[in-house]
């Protein structure tokens, strides 16, 4: 009796022992969250007085996201074909054909139910879909579940809160058996759907020639004549914009400017002919 009770007691001390280690490990994991979601503050604010825009990968898990984010960024990002591969959200500078530069973020993979001890870790990682500026959604076009996958991924975009963004759907793996086969009925509203292999380099220019039709359109070509006085609006345009021709004139700055709509309204009431 006496080893019987021995044992059960070192065992009762083994399990507090790995519950202890088991709460500090959440305890670090939670701090780290925390020191995430700062630093990807301090990361988006400069990104939004930069003016650089966003774009962020999302997807089914294995739709072939962190190989494109890899063939676009040669950043060695893990490619595993495993739930889960990318949990951190990895984030590297691209070149846009037009010139621009434009940040492309890679996010984990979406999974149909996801338990709900996840939901916290996930909504961290995956908290960038809100502040980018453009979704790449990525299928896996040889998958016969695409179109489900599709519809979770939809959905999860929607409870992020990220629903209304632009996306351009990519029907990815056409390099796969069956891909081009696949009858994909894309169920939202899409910029543009574009079959692709991520290891083509001609359908990857495509998805960066597609990109930057959607940020054309976000712009407008706007002149303005402003006053000396309004030095402030000035700094503004400067900053938010791409200036195409400058005159500094009798009655104030003249000033043909690229820039977003909501900044070409704050100048409008001093528009002239160019």
């Amino acid at each position: 009796a006496a080893v019987g009770t021995h044992t059960r007691g070192a065992g009762e001390t083994k399990l507090e022992l790995d519950r202890r280690h088991i709460r500090r490990r959440i305890d670090m994991l939670n701090r780290q969250l925390k020191d995430m979601e700062q630093q990807r503050g301090l990361l988006r604010s400069q990104r939004t007085e930069n003016e650089i825009p966003v774009l962020a990968l999302v997807g089914y898990t294995n739709a072939g996201k962190s190989t494109l984010f890899n063939r676009f960024t040669n950043a060695g990002v893990l490619e595993e074909d495993k739930l889960f591969a990318t949990l951190d959200t990895t984030t590297r500078k691209i070149l846009l054909p037009s010139g621009r530069e434009a940040l492309l973020t890679d996010t984990v993979g979406f999974i149909h139910k996801l338990p709900h001890q996840l939901v916290k870790a996930f909504r961290a990682t995956l908290e960038e879909v809100v502040y980018a500026d453009i979704l790449l959604h990525v299928v896996d076009a040889s998958d016969e579940k695409a179109q489900l996958n599709m519809t979770v991924t939809t959905k999860a975009m929607e409870d992020l809160g990220a629903g209304d963004k632009p996306v351009v759907t990519l029907l990815n793996k056409q390099d796969k058996a069956g891909a081009s086969e696949m009858a994909v009925h894309v169920p939202y509203a899409s910029e543009e759907i574009l079959k692709i292999s991520a290891f083509s380099d001609e359908d990857r220019h495509a998805v960066l020639e597609a990109v930057d039709r959607i940020l054309d359109a976000q712009q407008m070509e706007i002149s303005v004549l402003l006053p000396y006085s309004e030095g402030r609006l000035h700094d503004m345009i400067r900053r938010k914009g791409q200036i195409l021709e400058e005159e500094f004139r009798e009655d104030g700055i003249f000033l043909r400017v690229r820039t977003k709509k909501k900044y070409a309204s704050m100048v409008g009431a001093f528009q002239v002919q160019a």
